[in-house]
């Protein structure tokens, strides 16, 4: 890993459409990424269950993993709620509770990124709570349903500038302003929002 490399420490959910014959994936952002001039580290699974995410994301905090300061998860999503597989197989939602019972107090100098359509659709005050409660640097993602395409260009855009800079508050507050400068028609229409620490 290059020095300036920020590793992604990326969870997707398993299975986007409900068809296995189709292919959905936001692996070729981090592929890209990785195989770019950037050469940025990543570390990928799928999940499907409430389990699985919670196991991933009690490693993600591990020490051995600190070199992959940023958390993409990459579901689908309403406000304030992603969506699993439930034991039923109906899908189920998955609330900010579910988060904090393995990130709470262990995310710091982190970035966690939700993309999932709407989840920071909430009020700003339960996203400042979260972010004190995580101990993270920042959090961000959607407020609004997302196009896949216009998504993926976004994501690709973002995760790249945050490794123009250092983990830190004055570091992030820098990558707001250049993604605000670069692609300001794509965060009114996704409803990006980024909520960093105080």
């Amino acid at each position: 890993m290059g020095k300036k490399s920020k590793g992604i420490f990326c969870l997707e959910v398993a299975d986007w459409s409900g068809n296995m014959k189709k292919r959905e994936t936001v692996k070729p952002i981090l592929d890209l990424l990785r195989n770019s001039a950037l050469e940025v580290p990543y570390i990928y699974r799928d999940v499907a269950t409430q389990g699985e995410l919670s196991h991933y994301l009690g490693k993600w905090t591990q020490n051995k993993y600190r070199d992959y300061p940023i958390l993409y998860l990459a579901f689908h999503g309403s406000p304030g709620e992603i969506f699993l597989a439930g034991e039923s197989g109906r899908t189920k939602p998955v609330g900010f509770d579910v988060f904090l019972e393995s990130l709470e107090d262990s995310c710091h100098g982190q970035l966690i990124y939700f993309g999932a359509c709407s989840f920071l659709n909430v009020p700003s005050k339960i996203l400042r709570n979260m972010v004190r409660k995580f101990d993270a640097l920042a959090v961000a993602g959607y407020r609004y349903e997302v196009d896949w395409v216009k998504s993926t260009v976004f994501e690709t855009l973002f995760l790249s500038e945050l490794q123009k800079n250092a983990m830190t508050k004055s570091g992030i507050l820098a990558v707001e302003r250049r993604i605000k400068e670069t692609a300001p028609r794509l965060i009114r229409e996704l409803g990006f929002r980024m909520v960093i620490k105080e």
